[in-house]
């Protein structure tokens, strides 16, 4: 994404994007995340994230997590000048993170959000869990194909395939074959462009694992029935309940707090 320029619908973007994830990160707490709450976040950010921003500002211009992060490791890597926005946006990114989990990807990205409402959805009754190891195996490995295609020839291989033009309906052909197979993905898996492809969401995974806000158990209340980690649509709430220091992603959707048949045994909370 070339380095954006000071247009005021740039920062409303921003502004809008820390209201979804504090909003969302508040609704968690409540416990007041619903089906039906879940789905009006779910659709309404990605037509206003997504759609409404990608058909006004265009591909090049309508921010996301990933293309701000790829911008800055191009410029940290492969040199070019580095425009205080792009600094700023990741900053404020990776703090959401920090404060309130992946509050930021389940609240606010518009490419997870269609994902998500996509697996919601669709009428599908086998799902697959991916292993976390394989799907974050993956994951690095996209990561360190960037970083390295970056630091020895100046490539951003996601450039060639980035799949949020969709929201500018802008796609050139590989793009478009990948889009394609991440929604169709998406009606059987929960987010796999997040869990297996997004160098944001990597970066963020390792953040997380220190987040101030998220899912906690209360283990004097807790009394270990195993509806979350059925519930949650990753393999983060079975860490959780494993007592893993290192957990998978969290994407912040509440449904193991739905799911919880004990008051107080979960919180959204430090």
């Amino acid at each position: 994404m070339p380095a954006p320029q000071a247009n005021p619908l740039l920062f409303t973007k921003l502004a809008l994007w820390i209201v979804a994830a504090v909003g969302g990160g508040v609704l968690l707490a409540r416990r007041r995340v619903t089906r039906r709450v879940r789905l009006i976040a779910l659709l309404g950010g990605t037509l206003v994230f997504g759609f409404l921003y990608g058909l006004i500002l265009g591909p090049a211009a309508n921010p996301n997590p990933v293309a701000s992060l790829r911008t800055l490791l191009r410029v940290l890597l492969a040199g070019g000048p580095l425009a205080p926005m792009i600094v700023v946006m990741v900053v404020v990114l990776l703090a959401l993170v920090w404060v309130s989990n992946k509050s930021i990807c389940g609240w606010a990205c518009q490419l997870g959000l269609l994902q998500e409402a996509i697996y919601r959805l669709a009428p599908v009754r086998r799902r697959w869990k991916p292993p976390f190891w394989l799907s974050n195996g993956i994951r690095a490995a996209a990561f360190l194909a960037l970083v390295g295609g970056l630091l020895l020839a100046g490539l951003d291989w996601i450039g060639l395939i980035d799949p949020f033009p969709l929201f500018s309906l802008r796609l050139g052909t590989w793009a478009l074959l990948l889009v394609a197979g991440v929604l169709g993905a998406s009606a059987f898996v929960f987010r796999p462009w997040c869990q297996f492809l997004c160098p944001f969401g990597l970066v963020g995974w390792i953040i997380e694992q220190r987040s101030l806000y998220r899912v906690r158990i209360d283990p004097d209340i807790c009394v270990s029935c195993g509806r979350c980690a059925v519930a949650c649509p990753t393999q983060a709430m079975a860490d959780n309940l494993a007592g893993k220091a290192v957990r998978a992603d969290c994407f912040a959707c509440g449904d193991c707090l739905a799911a919880c048949p004990k008051e107080g045994a979960l919180g959204w909370r430090r």
